[in-house]
């Protein structure tokens, strides 16, 4: 799978570390927030949440919307503590660490294949991301990668054909010569559309096979 390969491309969130955004939208739902808002695929909820990873909306726009989703009542009892609550809920999708997988990222890189992350994320997310990794393996997340690709600071976002062309261009490497780690058919399907090698990878799932045997 690896063989002739120069660039290596991991999602996040269900490949790198574990991603539970149920857990959000429970928290959510038991305050209040109307379940459709959150099941619709095309609600005004889910639509921003797609603009927030592509940073076309900042953080007090997404938080603020969240909340003003929420009961009068329950936005009055929390008062002052509105914000955190919300940022708090928002961040409880993220999931644990494994190290085994950064261990296996850098022997990768030490074999000479560059190893880079490309995630559908938010500065929401992103700041808690960097103190949790840190806490938990012990170094900062930017030790173990290349370069990161981030949707919300490319104002791009996966499936977008033009992320990954970004992301070629970038690197200067011919789509035949990358592989791409995503748990999205959506994406994956995309990026072998533009002659990326693409491996859907089940959600918070172990690794095994030729990503660790080769």
């Amino acid at each position: 799978m690896l063989e002739g390969k120069k660039l290596l491309i991991f999602d996040l969130g269900g490949v790198l570390i574990d991603l539970h955004v149920d857990r959000s939208f429970a928290a959510l739902v038991e305050l209040g927030v109307e379940p459709s808002l959150l099941t619709e695929r095309n609600c005004l909820m889910n639509s921003c949440m797609m603009q927030f990873d592509r940073g076309d909306i900042s953080k007090d726009e997404m938080f603020g919307y969240i909340a003003s989703s929420l009961p009068a009542t329950v936005r009055d009892r929390l008062g002052e503590n509105l914000e955190d609550t919300v940022q708090k809920i928002w961040n409880m999708m993220l999931g644990c660490y494994a190290p085994y997988k950064f261990s296996r990222i850098q022997e990768l890189r030490s074999r000479g294949y560059r190893v880079v992350m490309l995630s559908n994320t938010n500065d929401g997310h992103w700041d808690e991301i960097e103190r949790i990794f840190l806490h938990c393996i012990g170094e900062p997340i930017g030790n173990f990668f290349d370069a990161f690709y981030l949707s919300y600071r490319m104002h791009l976002r996966k499936p977008e054909k033009e992320i990954f062309e970004e992301v070629l261009k970038v690197e200067g490497v011919k789509p035949s010569e990358s592989v791409f780690f995503d748990d999205s058919a959506e994406n994956c399907n995309v990026a072998r559309a533009l002659g990326i090698d693409a491996v859907l990878m089940e959600r918070n799932a172990v690794w095994s096979g030729a990503l660790m045997e080769e």
